[in-house]
């Protein structure tokens, strides 16, 4: 044995390499490896034995540390909490292999020179784990490390290092690289993370092939450029807080991101005041937000893939960047834009969506073109935006494809064309035109928005409604308008709408707002899923020759509307028949009301229920009267003192032969 060892304690050849052995059991010529390092020179191998070694390594020469050929048992330095830190590396073309290292206050292996090799090592509970500064072309590799402040660390220009296949766990940055380029990050298993892989004031990395499994954020990006990031898998453990994030991007420009998968967080993906990123082939699974993009510019983000998000995409104050390709699959909100321009949304597959599969407010002069949507809640849906231009988009099972609104009139002015289908009917949109024809067209909605003396004829409406905004003077006659959402006017005047079907609508059959001195009359607005006719905010309309039968809520309803002329309508079976609430000034006469849960309301109005004893008032069921018009019959009004003065004792009575004189010349 004692030849053995003194074989192992000193070889050398002439001009060549030496060997060492240190051993804490005073088997070999040292016991601690401090001594065995100063004995050594560049190119020296020191072999150590297994056993437990408290001391501060310091390298100043290029040498090989590593466990002797065929032991097992492990190598222990233990800084007990006291001391500082296990080994630093001055001198270059180091190799560490096969330590375990643990219970160091600072870093538990310092790296300051380049070239070495840190490899198979296991460190636990140090400050941190492996710590570069200024180092260059180190290869760290094959490390587990558990339970440190932080994981890797390079900074202060340490380029040019791989660290590849390392497992880490429990650390609160897992791999930080900060004011460095050039490295590589490369199939590392990240666990139990605050943070796992953070690159600040990085440039020209490549982040590949990692899986990090993270309690907040798992990769973020902050400063950097060029930076390569591909085949990472990002989990997120945390339940879902505004504070979880799977790969986060800030300051960054012409990064590279594709076939990451990303799974959980409040923020699957997030994008702020960045430039010129690839964002490609990814994968975003059960995050609330899958990706949200703020104040950036040229980035462009294709074939990703969005499944059960809240959000799928949320974009806000993006331009010039394109998002195309994309699928987005189970969300409550497909596409939202805010504050975006001069963007390009092309060719995205949307489906399955609860609420919007596309919401774009107070953005101007984007492209929307070629998107398929899909089994969805609403299609898209613009709000103050303007300059926008939507073509060739195609929806299938959508309940309410394009919805446009705005408080001016530059932002109703879109281009959006006939090659926009729903189940192969057109969506017609309509701004600022005048004295056209629109006849026997079967087509899913239509917008007429600041047009005038326009006609629309002997048409149908689909699947959406018939919108009119600030429309004036213009004639909507003989078109079915059912089993949809029905006509709706807002701001618009003068118009005729007159012999249209309107029932089997979701909400009301005709809605009106602010909208005056129109005439409506001869239409069936019936069993509606609200009111049959609403109005809100409006004057001086006529409403006449209606049918209004079996609405859910009423069959005319009044709010803030004041001066309307109402008469000759057939109101029944409706849970109220004619609800007025704060409108005063109405002359509501010759109606027929029969049949419903109750025909009248009038709250906190002043309205003329019948035209005096000569043309007299309405006709109701429920009320016992004589005479066409009855003289002495009156019938209250619910919800004040109002009446109806001179009810018909029969239906229609104005019409029959004799009505409208007083009883005692009538006979």
């Amino acid at each position: 044995m004692i030849i053995f060892t003194a074989l192992l304690i000193c070889l050398c050849t002439s001009g060549g390499a030496r060997t060492y052995i240190v051993d804490d059991s005073g088997f070999a010529n040292y016991e601690s490896i401090q001594m065995a390092v100063n004995a050594a020179s560049d190119g020296d191998t020191i072999y150590i034995k297994p056993g437990q070694y408290s001391e501060e390594i310091i390298l100043n020469h290029s040498l090989t540390l590593l466990p002797l050929i065929g032991e097992t048992d492990p190598i222990i330095l233990d800084g007990g909490g006291s001391l500082e830190t296990a080994v630093t590396i001055n001198a270059g073309g180091c190799s560490l292999q096969g330590l375990t290292v643990r219970n160091y206050l600072g870093p538990a292996i310092n790296i300051e020179s380049k070239g070495n090799s840190i490899r198979e090592n296991v460190i636990e509970n140090s400050n941190p784990a492996l710590l570069a500064r200024g180092s260059n072309e180190n290869s760290l590799s094959g490390n587990i490390i558990t339970n440190c402040q932080g994981g890797i660390i390079l900074w202060d220009d340490s380029s040019n290092n791989s660290i590849q296949d390392n497992k880490i766990s429990g650390c609160n940055s897992s791999i930080l690289i900060r004011e460095a380029a050039g490295n590589q990050i490369m199939s590392n298993k990240i666990a139990g993370a605050h943070w796992g892989i953070w690159l600040d004031n990085a440039e020209v990395c490549q982040v590949k092939d990692n899986e990090v499994e993270s309690e907040y954020f798992g990769i973020l990006l902050q400063n950097s450029s060029a930076v390569s990031l591909s085949q990472n898998l990002v989990h997120i453990r945390n339940p879902v807080s505004a504070a979880t994030n799977g790969i986060t991007l800030v300051n960054s420009s012409q990064i590279e991101l594709q076939k990451n998968e990303i799974d959980g967080g409040n923020i699957g993906l997030g994008i702020s005041a960045c430039k010129e990123n690839r964002l490609r082939d990814n994968v975003i699974a059960g995050s609330q937000n899958a990706m949200i993009i703020k104040d950036s510019l040229g980035d462009d983000i294709a074939n990703n893939s969005i499944l059960g998000a809240d959000y799928a995409f949320r974009i806000e104050n993006l331009s010039h960047s394109s998002i195309y390709q994309n699928k987005i699959e189970g969300s409550t909100t497909g596409i939202e834009l805010v504050g975006c321009m001069k963007d390009n949304i092309s060719e995205n597959q949307i489906a399955e969506i609860t609420d919007t599969a596309m919401l774009v407010t107070a953005s101007s002069d984007n492209s929307v073109i070629g998107n398929r949507i899909s089994d969805s809640e609403k299609g898209i849906i613009l709000l103050e935006a303007s300059a926008n231009r939507l073509s060739q988009n195609v929806f299938e099972n959508v309940s309410w494809c394009l919805y446009v609104e705005a408080s001016s009139r530059e932002a109703f002015d879109n281009s959006i064309d006939q090659s926009n289908v729903a189940d192969s009917n057109p969506l017609v949109y309509l701004f600022n035109r005048s004295g056209e024809l629109i006849d026997g067209r079967d087509m899913a909605h239509m917008t007429l928005a600041y047009c005038d003396n326009l006609t629309v004829q002997n048409s149908t409406i689909t699947i959406d409604a018939l919108f009119l905004y600030s429309t004036r003077n213009s004639s909507i006659m003989g078109n079915n308008i059912s089993s949809c959402y029905g006509m709706r006017l807002i701001s618009s005047d003068g118009n005729m709408i007159s012999g249209n079907q309107m029932t089997k609508n979701e909400f009301s059959g005709m809605f009106l707002y602010d909208s005056d001195s129109n005439e409506i009359a001869g239409n069936n607005a019936s069993r509606n899923g609200q009111n049959g006719i609403s109005l809100l905010s409006c004057s001086q309309n006529v409403i006449r020759d209606n049918v209004l039968h079996g609405n859910a809520a009423s069959g005319i309803w009044l709010n803030l509307s004041n001066e309307n002329q109402i008469y000759q309508n057939n109101i029944s079976n409706s849970s109220i028949g004619l609800q007025a609430l704060q409108s005063s000034g109405n002359s509501i006469f010759h109606n027929n009301f029969w049949d419903s849960s109750e025909h009248s309301q009038d709250w906190q109005g002043q309205n003329s229920w019948d035209q005096g004893n000569i043309t007299g008032g309405n006709y109701w069921d429920d009320h016992v009267a004589k005479g066409n018009p009855s003289q002495s019959w009156p019938r209250m009004i619910k919800g004040g003192d109002m009446m109806d003065r001179y009810p018909f004792q029969d239906e229609s009575g104005w019409r029959l032969e004799g009505a409208g004189l007083p009883q005692a010349i009538s006979g």
